[in-house]
This record gives C-alpha cells, structure tokens and sequence, in this order.
C-alpha cells in the first residue's frame, strides 16, 4: 500500500510567486495545478502574479476547453470511450485559463541539480491535456529515474492557433499563442525549478505525438533559447514541404482565421466582439471554415502560424535555426501508429496461401515485392504485420532526422518500437503506445499487460535509454549502446523482445506500401 504524507506545514515549496504546498506518495513529491500564467484570449499569456499565504498544489488544474467531437460509428475502435482498453483517457473540467503545471520530484533541495524532463502532451495542436493519458503521470519515472518530471496545459485549437493577424497589430501573435504558453511554463521551469530538486541547465523538451511536434517547433521560436537543451520526438515529426513558401505558409493559416471570422458574421469593424463570443460558437465555426475551406478536420485542423522575429516556421521550409545547433535529439515512431488496426487474430493459423489473399486484397500485383522487402527488414515478424507499418510518422521523422543531421554535428538518434502487442492475436504497437514504456506506467494500460511476458523488458530498456538521454544528451546504456543517425547511417534503435541498433534501409518498403 502506499504511503502517503500531508500535513499542515508539509511538504511546503516557495517559489518566485508564492509557496505551494503539495504532497508526498513514498518517495516522491506530487504538486499539481500550479498555475503558470493567465492570459487574455488571443493574446500573448502573462506570468501569474504573486500572491501571499500559501497555495494548495494537490490537484490538478483546468485543462483547455476540446473542439467538437467528430461523431464515430459506435462499434469503431476509435470512438470514446470505445477505445479506452488500448489507451485509457480521462476528461476533466475545462476553462480558458488553463494555464497549468504539474511537477513530480524526488527532492525539494536546490543542491539536487536532478535533469528535468518539460512533457509535452498529444493530440495535435487541438485536443488532449497533461491528464488526458494516466500514463502521462510521471511518479514511475520520476522514483525510478531520480529525475524531475514537469507537464502541463497550455492553449490549443482556436483558442491557441487561430490567426487572426489580418485584423491589425492586436491579434498579431494569434496564430502560436498556444505555444507562447509552453514557452512562459519553460520560463516557468527556469526561474523556480530549483526548488523542486532540478537543474534549469538541464532541461529535456519532450513529447508524443502532437507534442512531439511541439517540441521541434521550439526549436523554431528565439523566445525559447536557452529554456531547453534537449528535444525528443515521439512520433511527432511535422509536415515536410518543401515545395511552399514561408509567406504561403502564413496566408493558409490567416485564411482559416478569415473564414472564420466569416462563418461567425463579423467583420473588421466590429472584429473585437471575437473576445467575448461563447468558446462553443467559436469552435464550431472554425471547424465549418476548415471544412468550407477543405482542409483536414478533428485534431489536425491547427498548427502554430509563422510570426516573424517569435516563430520563423517548421524547418522543412525555412531551416532549422542557428542557435539551436547545440541541442541533441532523439526522434523515433512504433511499427503501426494509425495503421495496427488489423484484428486477425493468431497469425500461425493461417496458410502461406491465407496470407499471400489476405495481402493482396491490399496490395495487388504488388504482395510479392511487398512481401520480399518486409522479410528483408522485418525477419522476426511474421508478413501479415506487413499491413500494419506506418507510412505517416516514420518518412517524415526520417525527413526531420535527414534535414537535422546534414544541419548540425550535434548527436541525433532515431528508434522504432516494433515487439507484437499478443493483445486481440497480436497487434503491431499503436499510436501512444510507446508512452507507457517511457513513463515505466505499462500496468497501467490493461492491453499492454497481455505482454507481461515482455512487456516490463522492453519498458526497461526503454524508459532507462530515456533517463540516460535526459542525464546526458546521448541514450546508450550499459546493455544498449546506440550509435548516432545520418542520412548515410540511418542507425536505429530498434525496441522489441530483441533490442539493438540496425541500418537497414526501409525506404523502398515504405514507398510501396504507401502506393497503396
């Protein structure tokens, strides 16, 4: 049973605004809803001021308000809470002022200098929360690591994204205030995080999904020098086009504020009404612009908008920035991400026949190269899992991880993990699957422990390689010794019930696979 400890004066932190006081479960310390900042509707956020007396840190604060939900059929796999078994979600009160953080620690000593790891949720740059994912919770890593553990809320969707510059200096900056906020919650970090045991010369960015994407746009904003000083990546690499301008880039995200503000009936002359329209009228007329306009719906709908001088754009059109050339990376995806989703059961039950008609249904006159190039790179997986691997996240991490590599000398890693979930006969591992294995919380995912048999291995090896990258910017452990990517050694980590590095080339599967 744990154990669990609050008491009046107990544990009691001052920080630069205030004291906070939190609790402490076994070893580690929790302080939760600590509020970073306030902030205006599309514009920029403001610390949150002092206060006197102190303040109750034990429970978590408001997430940001989600964008309609996009109606599922209800025997879907994806619809809510249809498919909570594979990931849990947990939804909480929602408020525009949502500026939040938590912290997990093993020391409230300023003498500590523990690494500090900043998580950075999912979900696009529209849904999600610090919360939403109960294996974000950071006790785990945090005891087992000795590592401070920080996530937090910050805007999102039409609230956090919505460019609205067209209308005059006011709303300048907001198209990326949601991520102004992530940069004011690094400030945040490194003006009191000392108190809670951690070093702000030691802070690692890192994220899943969307907040992976997160973390390699901070390395895109001058305001974010110096906050961090490692980046990781899980399977959020961002959109890689080259072929546009940073100019085109701005006026598609202006054009989305435009018709927006369009939809709701507004105009220049009377565009200030926009700060006090409900949040639900708001949001619905964003998503019917996005669809007016073609655009891509749900959590894809947003990203942050170019500012010049705050944010110069993702590096796939305008580079990666010279100042960030010191900062290591580690990127990487799982096998299936959005493709795991074929439920065939045990696959030694079929033939070599079965599987060949099961492929080709997909594949056509292509299975047999298909088939001869997954052997080639997947020996250890049996072929059926060729209908699983994932054609959005890994060309453009490995796009990301090229561009970065030929950028800087700095050390860049790129991983896979690829070990069979036996859940349903065997899964290829899904979308957020990896985030368990880092946060060392697999039990807490009811489909990961179908796998216990390994499940706990691969967790070790991956949340120490972790902790090692946190520590000290490279995640070679005692039994896992990585060697850096380049575009001519594309190394890889690969996670599953072996684990090693390997350079085989997987491009050529990875286009024939897309083809179809």
């Amino acid at each position: 049973m744990k154990k669990v400890i609050r008491t009046p004066d107990f544990p009691i932190v001052r920080t630069k605004q205030g004291k906070l006081h939190g609790y402490q479960e076994d070893d580690v310390f929790h302080f939760y809803g600590i509020r970073y900042g306030r902030a205006k509707r599309f514009q920029l956020p403001e610390p949150e001021p002092k206060w006197d007396g102190i303040r109750d840190a034990k429970s978590y604060g408001y997430i940001c308000p989600l964008m309609p939900e996009e109606e599922q059929p209800e025997d879907s796999p994806m619809a809510a809470p249809g498919n909570s078994f594979e990931m849990q979600h947990v939804y909480w009160p929602m408020n525009e002022q949502c500026l939040y953080l938590n912290i997990w620690t093993k020391h409230l000593d300023k003498e500590a200098k523990k690494p500090v790891m900043v998580w950075l949720h999912g979900g696009g740059f529209s849904s999600d929360s610090s919360i939403e994912i109960p294996s974000y919770n950071g006790h785990n890593l945090c005891d087992y690591g000795d590592v401070v553990v920080v996530n937090l809320n910050h805007r999102l969707n039409c609230l956090g994204f919505l460019d609205l510059s067209s209308y005059g200096e006011k709303y300048k900056y907001s198209g990326c205030v949601g991520m102004a906020d992530i940069v004011l919650a690094l400030q945040w970090v490194r003006d009191n995080i000392e108190e809670f045991g951690g070093d702000p010369d030691n802070v690692t960015v890192a994220g899943q999904s969307g907040g992976g994407g997160k973390a390699t746009i901070l390395m895109q904003m001058p305001p974010a020098d110096g906050l961090y000083h490692k980046v990781i990546s899980q399977s959020g690499a961002l959109r890689n086009c080259p072929d546009i301008s940073i100019t085109e880039e701005k006026k598609h995200w202006q054009t989305l504020g435009e018709k927006t503000v369009e939809v709701l009936g507004l105009t220049k002359e009377n565009i200030d009404t926009i700060d006090d329209i409900p949040y639900e009228t708001l949001a619905n007329a964003a998503v019917q612009a996005g669809k007016e306009l073609g655009l891509p719906g749900g959590m894809m709908l947003f990203e942050p908008s170019p500012v010049e001088g705050y944010y110069d754009g993702i590096e796939s059109i305008v580079g990666f920035r010279e100042e960030t050339r010191q900062i290591p990376v580690m990127a990487g995806t799982v096998l299936g991400e959005f493709s795991f989703m074929h439920y065939l059961g045990d696959k030694t039950k079929y033939t070599e026949v079965e599987k060949y008609n099961i492929l080709e249904q997909t594949y056509g006159k292509h299975t047999m190269n298909i088939i001869k190039q997954f052997r080639e790179i997947y020996p250890e997986l049996d072929i059926l899992y060729a209908l699983s691997v994932d054609t959005l996240f890994r060309p453009q991490t490995i796009g990301f991880l090229n561009r970065r590599s030929e950028f800087t000398k700095t050390k860049c890693y790129n991983y896979m993990i690829n070990f069979i979930i036996p859940y349903m006969g065997g899964l290829a591992p899904w979308h957020c699957s990896d985030i368990p294995y880092v946060f060392r919380n697999v039990e807490m995912e009811p489909a990961h422990c179908t796998g216990y048999q390994y499940a706990e291995k691969v967790q070790e090896k991956v949340s120490k390689a972790w902790i090692a990258f946190m520590k000290k910017g490279n995640p070679s452990t005692r039994s896992l010794k990585w060697s850096t990517y380049t575009k001519e050694h594309p190394d890889r980590m690969i996670f599953a019930e072996e684990c090693g590095m390997e350079d085989k080339d997987d491009t050529e599967l990875l286009k024939l696979i897309q083809n179809h």
